[in-house]
Formats: structure tokens, sequence, C-alpha cells
């Protein structure tokens, strides 16, 4: 089934589904598109793989229910499409699965889903119990009741967070296009297609689209982040065309898609949570010595600490940053306060400061992820 000679045959692949891929807007082109779709979830099922959707799509179901030419401005109605829009697209979803017996699972989730160390377990739990039980997860973000404050903005970054949640071993992201260009092919026709990309970097980056369609949100530069989020877990990623109605040949041909290696080994289920879930609540600049070591494999001291930025209490996520650029994240054995009072200091130095001393490390290697 996946025949492509980089991937070892996954235990498990989440697959993310463009809201123009799903949106009634060309007639029932959608249609079509949903089931080639199901089909591809049957075949790699059957082929022992496990399956999670993210579905996009309810905002612009809602809207064609509601008959509105254009893609709603404000929260409240972009609210009420998409409550009315998920009905709508589940039962498209229930209709085609059922002519394979599949039953389904609707989730609907926000960051706090994430964020919470036990709200974030019972996803996983729950997850995992509808796999065992042959039903098909379909994820999507709780777009009727989320605010600013607990939105994830994005189903790329959604199904990226599910990727890691679910210790998946592949991440497809199908969208209108066939993967990373050069530059925008819709603007430049010398742009290349890339058929396979080994490692991230500034300028890959900068070259793609933070463009979204009249019916989506993010673009390329989204999806490229996602890439980026489970490759550095050691996940590989897939961003290729939903609309060639065959999306097994997304994954195993190079010109339906962009394949990106994995950055690094693939990180345990604790290393997750703390690179990727756990909510940063301030951050901490070392010196070149102390970034050296930390890559290494030790431990932070306070003698290796410049600045502290943000508020935050001992057990709190941070990042830890070196010349401007984020390279880790760690959970803090100080607070913000007690950090400013002992940054630079070598351990002998904090020891005479009895008020809060309790441990030589700022933040200990096991509670550290290398994000570079």
């Amino acid at each position: 089934m996946i025949n492509r000679k980089e991937i070892k045959k996954p235990k498990l692949a989440v697959i993310k589904i463009g809201s123009k891929i799903l949106a009634p807007q060309d007639g029932s082109g959608h249609i079509a598109r949903i089931s080639a779709i199901v089909k591809a979830v049957s075949d790699l099922i059957s082929d022992g793989i496990d399956v999670i959707l993210v579905s996009s799509g309810a905002v612009a179901n809602g809207r064609a229910v509601l008959r509105l030419k254009e893609k709603p401005k404000s929260i409240s109605l972009k609210q009420a499409c998409a409550g009315v829009g998920q009905i709508e697209l589940m039962n498209l979803y229930r209709a085609q699965f059922d002519k394979y017996s599949m039953p389904i699972g609707q989730i609907l989730l926000s960051w706090s889903d994430f964020r919470d160390k036990k709200r974030y377990l019972n996803l996983r739990n729950t997850l995992f119990a509808m796999l065992e039980n042959g039903i098909v997860p379909i994820i999507n973000e709780n777009d009727s009741v989320s605010v600013d404050e607990i939105k994830i903005g994005d189903n790329d970054t959604l199904a990226a967070q599910i990727a890691l949640l679910a210790d998946a071993d592949l991440f497809v992201a199908l969208s209108d296009i066939n993967g990373l260009y050069t530059d925008n092919p819709k603007k430049n026709p010398e742009a290349k297609h890339i058929p396979v990309i080994e490692k991230f970097d500034d300028v890959l980056r900068k070259g793609a689209s933070s463009e979204g369609t009249d019916v989506g949100t993010g673009g390329m530069a989204t999806k490229l982040r996602a890439a980026e989020m489970v490759c550095k877990a050691g996940i590989f990623a897939i961003v290729g065309d939903g609309y060639n109605n065959d999306p097994i040949s997304v994954i195993n041909e190079q010109k339906f898609g962009t394949l990106f290696y994995p950055q690094g080994e693939k990180m345990n289920s604790r290393d997750r949570f703390i690179a990727f879930a756990d909510e940063t609540e301030g951050k901490i600049s070392v010196d070149d010595g102390a970034k050296r070591a930390l890559i290494a494999g030790k431990s932070l001291l306070a003698a290796g600490i410049l600045a502290v930025s943000g508020e935050f209490d001992e057990g709190d996520a941070v990042e830890i940053e070196n010349d401007g650029r984020v390279f880790a994240k760690g959970i803090a054995s100080y607070s913000s306060d007690e950090i400013e009072k002992i940054k630079g200091k070598k351990s002998a130095e904090i020891e005479t400061l009895w008020e809060f001393y309790h441990c030589d490390f700022v933040i200990h290697s096991n509670n550290m992820v290398i994000l570079q």
C-alpha cells in the first residue's frame, strides 16, 4: 500500500484534509473528493495502518447551507457557520464510511485540551480506545465556541499536535496544491516543485506563502510549520494534492506531494508534551557555553544564564534561547524572580541564598528537549 522506499510501513497515520477540498463551492465535486479520501482510509486500515483524520470544512459547509456568498467576517457568524457545517460535514463522512461498514467518531478540540496535562492524557486515551475498537476518529477545532484565548487557529497545527499526541509515524496534509515550490506557483509560472525536503532552513521558511483561500486559513506557511513540528519529533511528513482523487498517490508518488524527512530520533511522549504541547510561560537566554553543554545533554546551570523574561513559577515550561534563537524547551526548577537573582552565579554562590536554594540546576536535562 505504502511503497515509498524512505517510509517504513507506519502503524499510525494522521491525515489532515484542507477546507477547499471539502468545500461545496464547486457543486458536488467535494463529494467525489471525500469519497476518494474515505476509500484511501479504508484501504490503509485494511493494510493494518490505523488512521486519524483531522478535517477542516465545517465553516465552508455551513456557509453553503446558509447560502452565504462570502466567507463570514464576524466571529459570531463564523461560529454559527461552524455549528451548522460540522453536522453537514459529519453526515457526509458517515455516508461514505458506511459503504465500508466503518464507524466514525467526532472529536472537537481547543488549545486547552493540549495544554492541560490531564486533558492531554484523556484525549490520548480516547483516541487509542477508538482506534482499538475500529472507530475512525475525525477531529476538528471547536470553532463554534472557540475564542482567541483558546483557539488553535489552523488545522495544520491541530493535525500536527494530534500526530505528536498519538505518536504517529506519518503525517499527511492534503491541500489544493501538490506540495512545496521554489516560489508561489499561482503567481510565478517558473516556480519549481520540490519533491523532497531533507532539512529545514530559513530560506525554506521564508519562501512559504502565508496566504489562505476564500474558504480556508493559513496557506503553505502553516503546513510547513506543521511539517517542521512533526519532523522535529521524528515523524515523516507529506504535503500534497488532495484534488487528484487518489490520496494514496500523494503518499507514494513524488509528483503529487513533498516528502519531509524526520530531523532526529523519535521523541517519547513526555518530550513531545514538553516540546510542543505544554504552554510556554517565559524565556531564558543563555551564553554559547551553556548552549553547547545543553546540546551535549547537560543540565542548565545558573552560571550560563544571561537573562530571563516573562513571569513563571517552578514547574512551568520555558523556552531556552541563544543569540535570539530558541533551541530548547524545559521545565523550570526555579521561578522567574528566583532566576533573576541567581543568573550568572556559580553553584557555590547560590548555596548562600538559603531562602530559595533547593538544587544546583535551573532546568534538569531530564526535563529538557533540544529542538534544533
